[in-house]
């Protein structure tokens, strides 16, 4: 089963922001929405913040989400 993982965290040290108070006030993202995505506690993520996050942190939609596996249960 395939899963996505936002690679936030590392994007945020790539830019040496060392907190989501720091990325909130240069992409205006709200600091829950940061917070849930590094907690990857959310599900679903509109185009919009995905376009602040990379132009706030430098990077492209694919340096910040890859496609993962999860080895969870791999038995077919």
């Amino acid at each position: 089963m395939n899963y996505v993982n936002i690679k936030l965290l590392e994007q945020m040290a790539k830019n040496n922001m060392r907190s989501i108070k720091e990325l909130h006030e240069k992409s205006g993202v709200s600091r829950t929405t940061i917070s849930a995505l590094l907690n990857g506690k959310k599900k679903a993520i509109h185009f919009d913040i995905i376009v602040r996050l990379c132009k706030s942190l430098n990077c492209d939609i694919g340096d910040l989400i890859k496609l993962a596996e999860n080895d969870k249960g791999a038995a077919s």
